[in-house]
């Protein structure tokens, strides 16, 4: 299986998996896979360095989700406001391309590796195809 995208929601705690590939390598169709509980909770613990990377870009900044689009490549962050009596609406920050794109990108791999076992395993109990029927 391969991923085309994800969504790290921090505040709600959800993690939106959505693949590219099904575990027998075949195109996804479909609704992508949700992440609730310890599997979301395991996710964002893998995800720390990445979103670690985005505070030290902007220290005292909180990420209230994550986006990343794995085919692009993409990295679209919801930040809270850093001064809420001046302005209270969420920050968007969206990254196309450039060195801080790459950072963040190399940085998604243990994520990643987690996010395809914990999808394969949520389509699977959908009765969706997983790499041990074939």
């Amino acid at each position: 299986m391969e991923l085309r995208s994800f969504k790290l929601r921090l505040r709600d705690t959800h993690v939106r998996v959505v693949p590219k590939t099904d575990a027998l390598g075949c195109p996804f169709s479909g609704p992508g896979a949700d992440l609730f509980g310890a599997e979301a909770a395991e996710a964002f613990r893998l995800a720390a360095p990445l979103l670690a990377a985005l505070v030290a870009f902007e220290p005292g900044v909180v990420v209230r989700s994550i986006a990343v689009d794995l085919e692009r490549p993409r990295v679209t962050a919801t930040l809270d406001p850093t001064v809420p009596e001046a302005d209270p609406r969420a920050r968007v920050v969206r990254l196309d391309d450039g060195p801080m794109l790459r950072r963040l990108v190399a940085l998604t791999d243990p994520v990643i590796d987690y996010l395809i076992q914990a999808a394969a395993r949520t389509l699977a109990a959908r009765g969706l195809p997983t790499s041990e029927d074939s």
